[in-house]
């Protein structure tokens, strides 16, 4: 008789657990490849808010930074040879706002589909340095970047494993377009007079619109936790 009510209330408390979110609840993911070189990413960070438990606002978030620097040429001084290198950085942002509609599905298995926009900018810069007459150094510099806008249509699940933890996987179809803009080309170098002269321009060389429509697939497996 008591093993018997043991285990009652033991599926009692089970069958209490919340897995699947009620209302009001947040979450971050991260996510890893287990298969890939690299396990474990940070592809931005991406926030919901469950406003109730079909529904959820989600927001992606990301922001990278990239500074690297290589040496063209060592200095030398009785050669009159200066030491030069060439200099790149980019910097992006892009954020991804939108709306999710979460079904029945099970205690644990959380489907849904959605949508959301993808805004994204991106500015890069190369400078490269020149050897010049009597151990001068000038250069010749590139800043430019571009736009991105889409529109994705998604679908995907959660599976809760555990109480507020989940893995989920998604697909989706969507369109998306790259605008470039205007390169800011400047370069230091001598005239024939022996003078530095600075010159400056715009160029569009390089540059490529893109529009691609079509669906995209994340080859990696979401891991989040509510909260």
């Amino acid at each position: 008789m008591a093993v018997a009510v043991v285990m009652a209330c033991i599926a009692t408390a089970q069958a209490q657990t919340q897995y699947r979110p009620a209302g009001g609840e947040k979450n971050l993911e991260l996510m890893f490849a287990p298969l890939g070189g690299s396990p474990v990413s940070m592809a931005g960070i991406k926030l919901r808010k469950f406003n109730s438990a079909t529904s959820a606002l989600r927001l992606g978030v990301f922001l990278g930074f990239q500074n690297k620097t290589i040496v063209l040429q060592d200095e030398d001084a009785p050669n009159s040879l200066s030491a030069l290198n060439k200099k790149e950085s980019n910097i992006t942002i892009a954020i991804q706002p939108g709306i999710e509609k979460h079904l029945a599905g099970t205690e644990r298995l959380s489907p849904y589909f959605g949508g959301y926009l993808d805004l994204s900018y991106a500015a890069n810069s190369e400078k490269t340095e020149t050897q010049l007459p009597n151990n001068k150094v000038g250069y010749d510099q590139t800043k430019g970047g571009d736009l991105g806008l889409g529109l994705n249509a998604v679908a995907g699940f959660d599976y809760y494993f555990a109480k507020s933890l989940y893995l989920g996987s998604e697909l989706g179809f969507g369109v998306a377009a790259t605008l470039p803009m205007t390169n800011k080309t400047e370069s230091l170098s001598i005239n024939t007079d022996g003078n530095e002269v600075t010159t400056s321009g715009d160029s569009k060389k390089d540059n490529m619109n893109s529009i691609q429509l079509g669906p995209n697939v994340v080859g990696q497996l979401r891991l989040g936790w509510l909260f």
